[in-house]
This record gives structure tokens, sequence and C-alpha cells, in this order.
């Protein structure tokens, strides 16, 4: 078949369907627009549905359960003005600026209250939503209705989604790739031959929302100036590659984003004023440093998305200081392997199919320009450089790519006498196998403790991995254990503020002041930015009859979160026992105020009340003597 003849059938239609669905007697636009999304779109639904009766788990137990800025819609503009720690952490300098993933608590939460079946559902059906996405994207991209349900199917079932779907604060993935693919498939849209000019403001509307949800968003007028470079002008499937002159295809790639680039001017301004800054440093590390641990990582995250066994919430992956063969020189040399069989692939295919040429080249720059946002380690806590959610974008692009590669596979078998039905069962027995796979990596966030037990298994020598888990262990009543686990935390980094809080916090809770105060005062040398670290330092001071350091420590819990439960009432304890009575009277009735519900304040009140009244009549009869 000729060049002409090839640009003629894409014009006229998609690619038909495979000829083992053809004994349905529907015709390939039915099977290709309906029946085939929705049976890999049921299939995801199902195999995700292992996560509908999970409970709360990992960072819910802060970011849903203890946040009462979710529980109001009063608080509705505080999403956008600030990080999403704010309200336990308000002196925090975050990089999380990210108000829609908190309006999206709120509307859980307004939905649902904290019964935990429903926020599972509403994350699972962001996920099935982005795999109809992807099927959408796929299917423009290529024009093939095989290459679309293939990569529909990938994405929908990968086992590495399962940390994105059945944690669900971690809804920020699936929420920002629901907004840039359909940010990115509206422009394709408004590129078509009569295309109204709305479809291009629904595009921004949804750049905008995809920034708002999370920082990945920042690639997307790159993405688009790639997709305009790479198709440059070609409509509905007119391929004029090669035809287009070279300055006439960057000049529309560049202007094409132009709009888009005006959205995250706005963007910047609103992140800047909430976060204090742009974005800030967490793990200082030489630029040398960071450089020497991406390949590793690249090629760990390739590993996840190509045989995704032993997931886990917690990965060893070391940052790499000097570059040796294992660590640095074999990474490269992999990746350098796959970028130049990425390249002859896309020269091999281009002149006999054209289309997938470039579906193979936007899709690889896809899979790298999301990827670079995770790849800036020194915006990352230690020890988390790496997640299984932080390939949840890039993934889709991997699975085009995936998908393309088992069409020619497919070609290839269908040649022989029972291809078709070797095709047929390729695909179910796949098909199951990630299904499976899917489900039974969703019961590993069944609750924290097991969550942790097997990160803590997978990656020994992480400490966040280590202290959650001790965390977890405390949890079910098992202090002891969890003391030796945060010791053995602390031995990999004596600073770790986590390690050092939570062990504090257990110390306390055992009548251990001593050991107690010391952790408290590590932690809040480690990180100044939690009040309730300074309160309980105060407290544990108190009971050793430290009052000057007790006072201290609370006054900078009240200088670091200034409306903090019980901190008003904990400096009123304090001045009690210097017997500064008067002033300890204001602190309490500043704690009722902000707080009426509070019944130990109101009790300590009535009591420093009566303990005044001797006080006070002694001062008006010596008043009154003076007087006379």
């Amino acid at each position: 078949m000729d060049a002409q003849s090839r640009d003629a059938k894409s014009v006229s239609g998609v690619t038909p369907v495979p000829g083992w669905l053809q004994f349905t007697g529907l015709s390939d636009r039915q099977i290709i627009r309906w029946y085939l999304p929705a049976a890999f779109l049921a299939a995801t639904f199902v195999s995700y549905s292992a996560a509908l009766p999970l409970g709360f788990v990992f960072d819910d137990h802060v970011l849903i359960l203890t946040n009462d800025s979710i529980r109001s819609w009063r608080y509705f503009g505080s999403y956008f003005a600030s990080h999403i720690w704010a309200f336990r952490y308000p002196h925090l300098l975050s990089n999380y600026y990210r108000p829609l993933f908190l309006v999206w608590l709120r509307l859980n939460d307004a939905l649902f209250g904290l019964r935990p079946s429903g926020w599972h559902l509403t994350s699972v059906l962001a996920h099935v939503a982005v795999t109809y996405l992807v099927y959408r994207l796929s299917l423009r991209l290529t024009r093939d209705g095989w290459v679309a349900g293939a990569a529909g199917l990938l994405f929908g079932l990968h086992p590495v989604h399962a940390e994105a779907v059945a944690d669900i604060t971690s809804i920020q993935e699936p929420l920002s790739s629901l907004f840039l693919l359909g940010a990115i498939l509206t422009f394709c849209r408004s590129r078509d031959p009569g295309a109204k000019l709305g479809w291009l403001g629904g595009s921004l509307v949804l750049a905008a929302a995809a920034l708002l949800s999370k920082e990945s968003g920042l690639m997307l007028p790159i993405l688009i100036s790639a997709y305009v470079w790479i198709y440059a002008g070609a409509t509905e499937g007119e391929s004029i590659e090669g035809r287009t002159r070279l300055s006439v295809r960057l000049r529309s790639a560049l202007v094409a984003a132009i709009p888009f680039w005006a959205v995250v001017l706005i963007y910047v301004p609103l992140r800047v004023r909430a976060l204090r800054g742009f974005a800030h440093v967490v793990t200082p590390l030489s630029l040398s440093r960071e450089i020497f641990t991406i390949p590793s990582v690249l090629v760990f995250y390739l590993r996840l998305l190509i045989w995704p066994s032993r997931l886990s919430c917690y990965y060893d992956t070391p940052y790499v200081s000097t570059p040796g063969w294992h660590n640095f020189a074999l990474p490269v040399a992999l990746l350098s392997a796959l970028a130049g069989g990425l390249v002859i692939w896309h020269r091999y295919t281009r002149p006999d199919e054209p289309r997938l040429a470039q579906a193979i080249g936007f899709a690889s720059l896809f899979t790298a320009l999301t990827l670079l946002p995770v790849l800036n380690f020194r915006f990352l806590p230690e020890g988390e450089i790496a997640h299984d959610r932080y390939v949840y974008l890039p993934s889709v692009g991997f699975v085009i790519l995936l998908a393309l590669a088992l069409r020619r596979v497919k070609v290839a078998v269908a040649r022989a006498s029972v291809g078709r039905v070797c095709t047929l069962l390729g695909a179910l027995m796949l098909s199951a196998a990630m299904g499976i796979a899917t489900a039974r990596q969703c019961l590993v966030w069944s609750d924290d403790l097991t969550l942790n037990y097997r990160a803590h298994e997978i990656a020994p020598r992480n400490i966040s991995a280590t202290t959650s888990l001790a965390a977890a262990v405390a949890g079910r009543g098992m202090d002891g254990a969890a003391m030796e686990l945060y010791k053995q935390a602390l031995a990999i980094q004596p600073e770790f503020w986590r390690a050092n809080v939570n062990l504090a916090y257990l110390y306390y809770a055992h009548g251990d002041f001593a050991d107690a105060a010391q952790f408290f005062a590590r932690a809040c040398d480690s990180d100044p930015t939690d009040g309730d670290q300074f309160l309980y330092l105060g407290m544990a001071l108190l009971r050793m009859g430290r009052l000057a350091e007790a006072e201290k420590a609370v006054r900078m819990a009240l200088m670091v979160r200034s409306q903090g439960k019980n901190y008003h009432l904990g400096l009123g304890m304090v001045l009690i026992h210097e017997g500064r009575l008067s002033e300890a009277r204001e602190e309490i009735l500043q704690e009722v105020s902000e707080d009426p519900q509070n019944s130990a304040a109101k009790d300590l009140l009535d009591k420093v009340t009566e303990q005044m009244k001797p006080q006070a009549a002694r001062s008006s009869d010596e008043h009154a003597r003076k007087a006379n």
C-alpha cells in the first residue's frame, strides 16, 4: 500500500478492529467507540473494587481525619492561599500548592463524612475516568482502535497504580492527570477543521485545573508544543510531517503554547504568595549528587513499569555520591540503549506508518517530560525520592508505546493459522494476570500495619519505612516494639524528625518525662515548624519542675501556631505553678474563648478563679488600709 492510499484510509476512519472481534456482528465504529472501552473500563473498576472496603491509612489520618479545614465550606478561600499542610503546620515551608486537591477532600467529606468506602469509590471512579482519557488520547494519536484499546487496558489494570488509587490522599495523581489529559484532548479537538473557539477555552480551563491539582501541570505548555511540532498541522489522520517546513512547524509549536504559558504566568504568583516562594529545598543536595542519582532512579521506574513486583510505599533508593558501575554507568548505558532503540523504532516505522511513528515520538516525549518534576530530588523528603504514584502520569506514554509494540507482535502472530486465537488468549491471560495482581496490591493498603510491614520488609534501610512501621506498631498497643523500631531509625539518622518526635510521645505517654524532653528537644531542633512538639516539651519540663524552660517551650508553641488547641491552657498551667495566677487566668480565658467546648480549660479556669479569691480579698484589704 502506498503512502497516498494509507492516508486516504486513515482519513476515512480509524484502523479496523481485529478480526477476532468481528464475530459479534457489530460495526468497527460501534466496537471502538462503545464496546471496547466499556469492556476494559469495567475490568478496571472490578480490579480496583478490592479497594472499596478498605479504611483510612497512611497520610489519610492527618489530611482527612484530623483536618478541620475540610469540614466546612467557610475554609474554601484558604485552600487557594496556603499549602495542603497549613491547617497543621502553618509555618512549614511546603512545596505542595494543590488547592483543588483540598476542594476534592471537602467534596468527599460533604458527601461521605468519615465513611472511607465512599472516598475509595470516588478514587476508583477517577482512575476509571483517567483510563478512558488514555484510550481517547491513544486513539487520537494513532487512529488505531487495537492500539487504543490495548493502551487503555494496560493503563487501567497496571498494578503500579495501586498506590495512586488505593491510597485516598494520593488522589492528587489521578486528579491532575484527568485535567492534564483533558486539556490535551480538548486542545487537539480545537485544531480540527471547523472547531469552535470554545474547545481552546475549555482546554485552558482544564490546564488551570491541572496546575491547581499538582505541579506536573507545568509540563503542559511543553507537551502542547511537542504535539504541534510532531503532528505539524495534521488533521483527521492526515500526516504532513516532512512536508512542512521546519520554520513553519517551529513557529506553530511555539505559538500554540502561548495561551498555556499565559495560564502558567497567572498560576505562578498565586503559588509564590501561598508558599512564600516558588519552591523550597527540603533535602540539601549538591548538583553533582542529584545528577548522579537520576539514572538509577529512572531505571528503577522503568523496572516498576515493565515488571511491577514487590511494590511498596517506600523503597531503598539511595543517593549516588560516588558514581560507579552499578549505580551510575550501567543505568546510563541501559537508558542510552533504550533511547537509541526508540529512535531506531521511530525511523523504521515512519516510511510505512507515519501516524504510528508520530505516536511513538509523542509518547516518548510525554513519558520523559512528565518524569522531570519528580527528578528534582532537592524538593523531596530524604529517603522518599521514588514512589509508585510518581509514575502514574508518565505511564500514559509508556502504555501507548507498549501497545504499539504489542501491535507489531500481534501482526506477526496473526500470520499463523492460529494467530487470531493466540491473540485473543494472550489478551485475556494478560488482562487476568494484571487484574489479579492489581487487586492483591490494593489489599496491601488495607491497614497501616500491613502496609508498613511490607515496606520495611522491602526497604529495611529506608528510615521512613522503619519509622512508619514503628508508628503502626504503636497504634496496635505494642509500645515496646515501637520504641525499638524508632531507635533503629535513629541509628540510621539521629536527627530524623519523625522518629524523634514519635519516640518522645511514647516516652511521655509512659511517664518517662526526662527521655521525652530529650527527644522532643531534638525534634524541635530538627524541624521547628510543629507547635505540638513544643507544647509537649513544655509539659514534660513542667512535670520535671523546670518551670522557666517549660514556659519558654510553650510560648514557642504559641509563636509557631498561635491558635493551637490547648496551647494557652498549657501556658496557663505553667504560670499557675509559677504563682502568676492572674496571667494564668488570662491565658486560660483565651483558650476558652477559642474553644468553648474545652471542658478541661473551663474546670481549670474555675479552680484558678477560686484560688484568686483570697488573693483578691487581701489585695482589697491592703488597698483599703492604704486609702485610710
